[in-house]
């Protein structure tokens, strides 16, 4: 590998594994998605020569990762640990702490969400606000703040599972995976 392919390759890698992280994790059991990671960064790594000149690179990886996946699924269906959901169900639910978490991610998470959705889940499930402090401080009653947290975390695996969906047509209106 040259070294700037290597270099392209590091870049794609820090940029890309925080959405891919959360895809991945939604759609396999831990042990499974760390698996599918490792496989879609070795076929990227492989590649890395058409990656490097491909049009929509985040797209080409989203696309393989979606195929590893499901590779995955029809070689374990009898033993599957995986829980497939459509609209990768409760992505915010298991969401690390602010000092171990992807400034990256945030970003993306902002431009998809409402001021309003994006603070709620990020008191809650990135700050780790409890629903009584939610509610104290928004001066709201508890039941109204749990309604808001799970109106915002419906509307944010709606708005991407969009987001996704626009990564792949983008990416299949490019010229798909080389």
């Amino acid at each position: 590998m040259r070294k700037n392919e290597e270099q392209y390759f590091n870049q794609l890698y820090t940029e890309s594994y925080p959405l891919l992280k959360r895809y991945v994790f939604c759609k396999a059991a831990q042990n499974e998605a760390e698996d599918i990671l490792q496989e879609t960064y070795y076929h990227a790594y492989q590649n890395i020569h058409i990656l490097i000149k491909h049009p929509n690179p985040m797209g080409w990886l989203m696309l393989t990762c979606k195929n590893i996946i499901y590779k995955h699924l029809q070689k374990n269906r009898k033993h599957s640990e995986y829980v497939v959901v459509g609209d990768c169900e409760d992505i915010l639910q298991n969401v690390p702490t602010m000092d171990n978490y992807d400034s990256i991610y945030l970003e993306e998470l902002k431009n998809i969400l409402s001021d309003d959705e994006y603070f709620l889940l990020v008191k809650k499930y990135v700050e780790g606000y409890s629903v009584e402090e939610l509610a104290k401080q928004l001066n709201i009653t508890d039941g109204a703040c749990k309604m808001r947290l799970k109106r915002a975390k419906k509307a944010a695996r709606r708005k991407i599972g969009r987001f996704m969906l626009l990564l792949l047509f983008t990416f299949v209106e490019i010229g798909g995976m080389g």
